[in-house]
């Protein structure tokens, strides 16, 4: 006897848990929207476009590497007040001029 379709997306699911996958609901203008699938297909040319999963996947593969690759830099470089190396993620003298924990997040954020 065959999986109802019920039976069939409790098995899908149970094998994406099992591989570590999670499905994330984004909620996107139409702005967003637009961008997301002119950009799918722009970054592939004469070819299917990306599927809208598979971008947003790459694009955070590429700013985790982007991430390490500023931590990287950063973490050569000491807070001026403990002295403790880059990034402090907190510091009793936070909230002084020369504590890297003051502002020193602006280093890290996302900017466009």
């Amino acid at each position: 006897m065959s999986m109802s379709a019920a039976e069939r997306k409790a098995a899908q699911r149970a094998r994406q848990a099992a591989a570590g996958e999670q499905k994330l609901e984004l909620v996107l203008d139409s702005q967003e929207l637009a961008m997301l699938a002119h950009n799918c297909a722009a970054r592939r040319p004469g070819r299917e476009p990306y599927d809208a999963a598979e971008y947003i996947a790459l694009l955070i593969r590429q700013d985790d590497a982007r991430v390490r690759s500023r931590f990287r830099v950063i973490s050569k470089r000491k807070c001026g007040k403990c002295g403790d190396r880059l990034p402090v993620r907190d510091c009793p003298c936070k909230g002084e001029a020369a504590c890297w924990a003051n502002r020193g997040w602006h280093e890290t954020k996302l900017t466009l």
